[in-house]
């Protein structure tokens, strides 16, 4: 029985993510040895916010079958027209609860353009979310010409982007605070971890990345579920690229370009498959947090931060490599 336990965990892809975390945060503490600073403990957590968000909406596609790159793009058209809004018509100077919800709702209606081609067509997830992210970057850049908001940013967005959990203070005298806005990551967590695991609509998600015909043939209505699927992506997108807005005080529109080369190679490394049907939060979690750790280290480990492409690219490959494999076993 413990042979059968142990052999189960090892089989696990998030067992060795973590085991590789656990190396990598004995290595650093050697080398630099502050590691372990309280400081640099909520630096990182600090650090993981938005991008552990980013990967929990993408663990969800990727369970799926799906491969989102709008995402991103998304974040950004939403929060951008959502502090616009805010900011010419007085809005959210105390509470920045309307910024959020105007950001939701433009995020939803974009998900939803993502969700009705790709349940309605049937086309290939990665060239659709590719297309429309091009589009959603040309309205928000283009079309409506979206500032960059910064000093004139509304209070209330800085309100909570300051505010904070605890303080702390290392040997040096110096001070880290830990954001409110944790509490969403690890809220968005649970939540995420309940419907995969404790849900009729994560076991959908599963069986329609494993197979989707089988899964249709089960009873599973496939089309809707896609469709709720990349509307609650998109919302979340739009609920997260305002947690970014209040956390960096400042709209930028352009801020997230690129962020799906750091968050898809983590979710990949984290044990989802690029064929669907694999993922938990937990290995998702675990391999965010082992960027993290890595990018905010690098310089103490005398690493130039250019390595950082070349580590995401090698995690890609690492990931479409171990996903083969796994397929390939399935089907055997």
């Amino acid at each position: 029985m413990k042979n059968n336990t142990l052999k189960r965990l090892t089989g696990r892809t998030e067992f060795w993510i973590f085991l590789v975390l656990i190396v990598l945060c004995i290595i650093i503490q050697c080398v630099s040895g502050s590691l372990l600073s309280p400081t640099t403990i909520v630096t990182i957590l600090r650090d993981l916010i938005v991008d552990g968000m980013f990967c929990l909406v993408c663990l969800l596609i990727m369970v799926s079958g799906g491969f989102d790159l709008s995402f991103p793009a998304i974040a950004a058209l939403a929060y951008s027209a959502s502090t616009t809004i805010c900011l010419n018509n007085g809005w959210c100077n105390e509470n920045p609860l309307a910024g959020f919800l105007i950001a939701i709702a433009i995020g939803a209606g974009l998900g939803m353009l993502n969700g009705w081609i790709i349940s309605s067509f049937k086309l290939n997830t990665m060239i659709v979310t590719l297309g429309t992210q091009t589009l959603f970057l040309g309205i928000s850049m283009g079309l409506l010409q979206m500032k960059e908001i910064t000093s004139t940013l509304p209070q209330g967005f800085k309100n909570l982007g300051v505010s904070s959990l605890f303080t702390v203070t290392n040997e040096r005298g110096l001070t880290s605070t830990m954001s409110t806005l944790f509490i969403a990551f690890v809220a968005l967590a649970v939540v995420c971890s309940f419907i995969l695991n404790k849900t009729m609509f994560g076991r959908a998600l599963y069986a329609i990345g494993g197979n989707e015909v089988s899964a249709e043939r089960a009873g599973y209505n496939v089309r809707k579920t896609k469709f709720i699927l990349y509307t609650v992506a998109g919302a979340l997108s739009g609920f997260i690229g305002m947690v970014r807005v209040c956390l960096a005080s400042q709209s930028i529109p352009k801020a997230l370009v690129g962020k799906e080369m750091t968050i898809i190679p983590a979710v990949i490394l984290g044990g989802a498959s690029i064929f669907g049907g694999e993922g938990t939060v937990f290995g998702t979690v675990c391999a965010i947090s082992l960027i993290t750790v890595f990018k905010d280290n690098m310089i103490s480990l005398g690493i130039d931060s250019y390595w950082q492409d070349f580590f995401n690219g090698l995690i890609i490959l690492v990931g479409i490599t171990i996903s083969a494999v796994q397929a390939k076993r399935r089907l055997k």
